[in-house]
């Protein structure tokens, strides 16, 4: 039973160190080193904002970096400001940007 949960703890250790990291392009062309892939950097197209249009963005707090450096509580706001403002910020990466 030991040496089940020995080897069970040895290749939990192992997969979560075999995790590679991705490479990624920002939308102009420059490489980024991202994440494991589930959290990689992913450049949403001007289109994804489509599922947006005439909502109102929930108050929760789910940020995205955007392209532009700038963190957004949501993939939500960052669309409506890109109509406001007339823009074309992308999604860099889910969470916040780094300082």
């Amino acid at each position: 039973m030991k040496s089940l949960l020995l080897c069970s703890a040895l290749l939990l250790c192992f997969s979560v160190l075999s995790v590679e990291s991705e490479v990624v392009t920002d939308g102009d062309g420059a490489l980024m080193t991202g994440a494991p892939e589930e959290e990689a950097l992913t450049v949403t197209a001007e289109a994804g904002c489509e599922k947006f249009e005439g909502e109102t963005c929930t108050r929760e707090y789910d940020p995205v970096c955007g392209s532009d450096g700038e963190t957004y509580s949501t993939e939500c706001v960052l669309c409506q400001e890109n109509r406001k403002e007339q823009k074309n910020v992308k999604v860099a990466k889910k969470g916040t940007c780094s300082p």
